[in-house]
């Protein structure tokens, strides 16, 4: 469906009128710490807003995703944007404090300013957006601020899903996209190489059995892998695969204590046509890994409400044709709103899609304010222009997407 032109001036309209509040909900959202199962608060805040906003349903569900309906009928669209964040780490690397939504310039900084609480803020002011101005006909919008992704992308969004019985026709990602639109991404899977050993006082080496030294020749091993999957033709949207280790531990008492295992954490990213069994399988082959056990690993840690859902750390990548309905939606809504052609790309990082569209299927595009590569970093950021263009194509999509 395409949107006239009193339409898009009057989404440009309100969305210009709420800049101010939506500048000013995103600095607060960033001021409230909500580091990966402790998303309380700042879930307690947002359901206080859409409240406040006067959306259809508002609840927080059983693993402590936030939720908020507008409209009952018609096409379901998810807007999901997590709202946890890692840690700010060390205070004195940052140039201001990361929890102050310090706005400057132009820019807002802080945890969680690109990663992701400016997407969110963006849609949740779209949503707005079409609520304020009646046009909330012939579809159901969820807002949703999905948790635990950091820790376990896919997991909490699973459970709105299959827990609780939401069941999109579409999805839309909100992370960090510079405003482009994308289509797709590879997944993720984070394997555990467990190395057995005998643990002794450091004293006396010769009477145990090191496993860091079974281990070791393993890390190289996987290094290896790596250039060898980068000399491999990957797929023409999703690319090549890539193996990285990332932890080696070595539990023990003390640190003249021979351990009695060891552990190698491998981050291996999946471009398409890579199955679980393949993974594993050359992992096991490698030099030294013999005598390893490697396997998927599993996050089984409790959410800010306390609720477990056991999750393994396998996401597919996926992609979704460029000449799909919602892709080209997208589209349309981008150039009526800006009055330019987007580019239309793949995410190099893995987010929640690979949950909506790598495992349940659902037509799933990305977009949202902000640069990728300011998140996870003391720069943490998003544009003031970016967020409030962001508000004006999520409010626009919907109307372009509904027959």
């Amino acid at each position: 469906m395409t949107i006239s032109q009193e339409t898009a001036v009057r989404l440009s309209g309100r969305a210009a009128e709420l800049e101010r509040e939506l500048v000013n909900f995103t600095r607060e959202l960033i001021a409230i710490p909500s580091i990966t199962g402790s998303e309380g608060n700042a879930a307690n805040h947002i359901a206080a807003t859409m409240r406040k906003f006067d959306f259809d349903r508002v609840f927080i569900d059983r693993i402590g995703n936030v939720v908020g309906q507008i409209g009952r009928v018609g096409p379901r669209i998810l807007y999901d944007a997590h709202i946890d964040t890692v840690g700010a780490g060390d205070p004195s690397a940052w140039p201001c404090d990361p929890f102050a939504g310090k706005l400057e310039n132009g820019i807002i900084y802080g945890r969680g300013a690109c990663d992701d609480k400016g997407p969110f803020a963006a849609m949740l002011f779209g949503a707005r957006i079409l609520k304020d101005l009646g046009l909330v006909k012939g579809f159901t919008l969820y807002i949703v601020g999905s948790v635990n992704e950091e820790n376990c992308e896919g997991q909490a969004v699973g459970s709105l899903i299959e827990d609780e019985g939401v069941k999109p026709d579409y999805a839309v990602v909100g992370e960090a996209s510079e405003l482009t639109l994308r289509r797709g991404h590879k997944g993720r899977a984070l394997l555990s190489l467990t190395f057995p050993g005998t643990m002794v006082h450091a004293s006396a080496p010769d009477r145990g059995d090191n496993p860091l030294y079974k281990a070791a020749p393993v890390v190289s091993a996987v290094a290896g892998l790596h250039e060898r999957l980068g000399k491999g033709t990957g797929d023409p949207f999703l690319g090549k695969g890539s193996a990285a280790v990332t932890r080696l531990d070595s539990p023990a008492p003390s640190l003249n204590t021979v351990p009695g295992q060891a552990i190698i954490y491998v981050d291996r990213r999946l471009t398409a046509g890579e199955s679980r069994e393949q993974i594993i399988g050359e992992l096991q082959s490698l030099p030294g890994a013999e005598g390893a056990k490697v396997e998927i690993v599993m996050v089984n840690d409790p959410s800010h409400t306390g609720y477990v859902r056991p999750t393994e750390e396998f996401f597919p990548p996926w992609a979704l044709p460029e000449d799909h309905p919602l892709v080209q939606a997208g589209v349309r809504a981008y150039r009526q709103m800006f009055g330019s052609e987007p580019a239309v790309e793949r995410w190099d990082f893995s987010t929640n899609g690979t949950y909506t569209m790598g495992m349940a299927g659902i037509p799933t595009i990305g977009f949202g304010p902000g640069e990728g590569k300011w998140a996870h970093t003391s720069q943490d950021q998003v544009p003031v222009k970016q967020l409030v263009k962001a508000a004006k194509f999520y409010a626009a999509l919907p109307l372009t997407l509904i027959e």
